[in-house]
């Protein structure tokens, strides 16, 4: 679901284009800037989520090479349209016209820097339109500070007679607030014959978007302008921005899961991506991350400082300070505190991992226990075994990764050193400090380095 959808309604018609192929040089990264990530989605992805919302049909993003890795993160999304060299917005919008099916007739475009978007103010633009038999309609906003910003001229009714750059405004033009939002929806024939009629700014060669407004005006059918909240429309140019869109972000996420029942102690410093689901009665606490496709279960505690990432937590579980990435955990465990769980993991019900142990590509069987100050990396673990505190599997001999078996109700000393593929019998044990070179057979009790047996199977 997308926290910045404020209703169902998807209108029928109409296919958003979204401008995705600047890199964002005030950005100061290598990374163009609509692909930075901003919980668990592309920058660009959140507009593309806000118009499927709006929408019916499946939106089109228009990439440069630059920012061609977005046609894979988006790509059972959105269909694509490339903009080989940056010649402007319009051009951007040609590009996009020749992969639009012909039977589009109307298009709403956006930019792929204002991730706050909000799929009802996207309808919004298209209904201002079709409401004043206009073919094209704007978006705007009333700037705190316009700087940077093309300025909306109004008519005395209210519509736009054209934007001007500020580069190219008069001191007068500067002082007005109102500014271009770069959000338009407009007829699919009209904006095809519009484009051909602009011609290449003075200043910098591209072709403007903004042209069209100026065409509207001239011809007799002005845009209407429709006004929406600064902090909505506002494109995202810097780091500054990123963190207070990032924010913002993270507040919509946040209240969707209170809404839902989830208990969040400190919303502001907790950190939930867009993909995570929530069990009402869960309980988070502040300073906690939660990332990817991540799933935690009825009345489960998230205590502060836990980052928990792709991974599924099952109900009645208490995870204390702790990492786990890429694990599968089922209900009624308790992990930690700082217990560092690795991707590959899988953890039965009623199991207990304790303070500062590590996992790796490992499964534990329903009830098993590891003490803390543990590593166990490519093991298989049974049901109801006592894993005493320091054991290591010494998982990897040089040049290969190695599985350690430890079965039903095994019990290891601490400090035990299991050396793969070595592994430790159903009910067997180990003595503290043992280093197990050999399988230890069921039942048998082991001490020593290496390993000896000192009690058979009665």
């Amino acid at each position: 679901m997308n926290p910045s959808s404020r209703g169902p309604e998807r209108l029928d018609g109409v296919t958003a284009v979204i401008l995705a192929a600047g890199v964002g040089s005030r950005m100061h990264s290598t990374t163009p800037k609509v692909v930075h990530q901003l919980l668990g989605r592309p920058m660009a992805g959140w507009v593309v989520a806000a118009a499927a919302e709006a929408f019916a049909t499946t939106p089109l993003v228009v990439l440069s090479p630059a920012t061609a890795s977005l046609a894979t993160e988006l790509s059972e999304q959105v269909i694509t349209a490339s903009q080989p060299q940056p010649l402007g917005t319009a051009d951007a919008v040609r590009c996009a016209l020749t992969a639009l099916p012909a039977s589009v007739g109307e298009v709403l475009i956006a930019c792929g820097d204002t991730p706050l978007v909000t799929a009802a103010f996207m309808r919004e633009v298209v209904v201002a339109r079709r409401a004043a038999g206009a073919p094209i309609a704007m978006a705007a906003f009333d700037a705190e500070d316009p700087t940077g910003y093309g300025r909306v001229v109004e008519t005395a009714d209210g519509t736009a007679e054209r934007i001007v750059e500020e580069r190219d405004a008069t001191d007068d033009q500067r002082a007005i607030g109102t500014v271009n939002a770069g959000i338009y929806a407009v007829d699919r024939s009209w904006l095809t014959d519009a484009l051909a009629g602009i011609r290449p700014s003075v200043a910098s060669g591209e072709l403007y978007l903004t042209d069209l407004v100026a065409a509207a005006h001239a011809a007799g059918t002005p845009a209407p302008i429709v006004f929406g909240p600064e902090m909505e429309l506002e494109g995202v140019n810097d780091r500054h921005q990123f963190a207070t869109v990032a924010a913002a972000l993270r507040e919509r996420i946040n209240e969707g899961h209170m809404d839902r029942g989830v208990a969040l102690l400190d919303p502001t410093t907790t950190w939930i991506d867009v993909q995570v689901n929530i069990a009402a009665d869960a309980l988070i606490e502040p300073g906690v991350t939660l990332r990817g496709a991540t799933t935690i279960g009825a009345r489960t505690r998230i205590e502060n400082g836990s980052r928990i990432e792709g991974s599924t937590i099952g109900e009645d579980c208490t995870i204390r300070s702790s990492a786990i990435e890429g694990s599968i955990i089922a209900s009624h465990v308790d992990v930690g505190p700082f217990a560092h769980i690795r991707p590959g993991c899988s953890i039965a019900a009623h199991c207990h991992i304790g303070n500062f142990a590590e996992l790796k590509s490992t499964s534990l069987g329903t009830g098993t226990k590891v003490g803390h100050h543990s590593y166990l990396g490519d093991a298989e673990v049974g049901e109801q075994a006592n894993i005493g505190a320091g054991t290591i599997t010494a998982n990897y001999d040089g040049q290969q990764k190695r599985k350690t078996a430890i079965g039903d109700r095994a019990f290891t000393g601490v400090g035990t050193l299991i050396v793969a593929p070595a592994g430790v019998g159903v009910e067997a044990k180990t003595g503290a400090g043992t280093v197990v070179l050999a399988d230890i057979p069921d039942g048998c009790t082991a001490v020593g380095v290496p390993a000896r047996i000192i009690r058979e199977p009665k």
